[in-house]
């Protein structure tokens, strides 16, 4: 795991001021029985890496109230809950259930800036209490801390791994990988987390990382469910993916009767409610059955795993 530029000059600075973490990014990180965003906690992080995110120079050294130094102490409001997340359905957010196996502070920080926790500058290790006691506050209300965090992860080394993407053993499985990371490795998110995380902060390399995820593992998602899903609908890059998957098996002999049955049980339901985008989905996918031409799963695509970090 190598250090990014951004990383190696804030290490270089540090090693002369005393200071690393001068920024603190509260986040939600958990959905509650009722479906509720909530559980907000706080990641800590270094300013002149978040910076080579063009969003965040201009948020932490702009003209705004985020790039003003604050007090770190302040407490967090646990209760604290929101009704503008944007994607009720995130993966990436811990379900109550599973939540309680492991509590919050028993997480391993994984990386340098995140050494003082969620608890805050008074239960962090003795080293950090005198660099953190004031800096930028940042709060993000519609992405889960899990994606943040891995996302820093990004920055500071130019990788990043994903969680399974597709069945529901493998939805299991990686609900399981987020609560309990190993102490080594940095949380996997879901590629369809940090495909909006770098869609909305225009993070072209990590997008890139996120959608050959999707690609790559197709075959192993509920292609109906995906195609019909509102993120598929928001957008348009994984939506178009999915159509393609979708047409693939919907010609396959095999599978044909089984998707077909699959694809009118959505198209009944969002009939009691409006179809909405799903007559489109279904415009599209009929254009594309009846070209006269053979059609390629997009999952047997080239696999990009290397791209520019930004």
């Amino acid at each position: 795991m190598a250090a990014t530029t951004a990383l190696r000059e804030a290490l270089n600075s540090g090693i002369s001021s005393g200071s690393f973490i001068d920024t603190k990014i509260i986040l939600f990180s958990r959905r509650d029985s009722s479906g509720r965003v909530c559980g907000p906690k706080a990641l800590y992080a270094n300013s002149q890496v978040l910076k080579t995110v063009p969003y965040f120079n201009d948020l932490l050294f702009g003209d705004f109230a985020e790039s003003q130094s604050k007090e770190f102490g302040e407490a967090i409001d646990e209760e604290e809950s929101t009704e503008d997340y944007g994607y009720s359905s995130d993966s990436d957010l811990e379900d109550d259930e599973a939540a309680k196996v492991l509590p919050s502070t028993d997480l391993h920080p994984h990386i340098a800036a995140n050494a003082m926790n969620e608890r805050g500058p008074k239960d962090a290790p003795e080293n950090c209490k005198e660099r953190a006691e004031k800096g930028k506050v940042v709060r993000i209300p519609d992405i889960a801390f899990v994606t943040f965090q891995a996302f820093l992860m990004y920055l500071y080394t130019g990788e990043i791994e994903f969680a399974p993407f597709g069945s529901e053993e493998n939805r299991r499985s990686r609900s399981r990988e987020i609560v309990h990371p190993h102490p080594d490795e940095a949380p996997r998110p879901s590629p369809k987390s940090i495909y909006r995380l770098a869609d909305k902060y225009d993070v072209p390399g990590l997008k890139t990382l996120a959608i050959d995820r999707i690609r790559h593992q197709l075959a192993k998602c509920d292609i109906v469910e995906e195609t019909f899903s509102r993120f598929a609908s928001r957008y348009n890059e994984v939506g178009n993916l999915f159509l393609e998957q979708l047409a693939f098996v919907w010609m396959e002999d095999s599978t044909t009767k089984a998707t077909c049955d699959s694809v009118d049980q959505k198209i009944d339901s969002f009939a009691e409610s409006g179809l909405g985008h799903a007559t489109e989905i279904v415009v599209a996918l009929l254009e594309i059955a009846n070209k006269d031409e053979d059609i390629k799963s997009p999952a047997n695509a080239s696999f990009v795993t290397t791209p520019p970090i930004l």
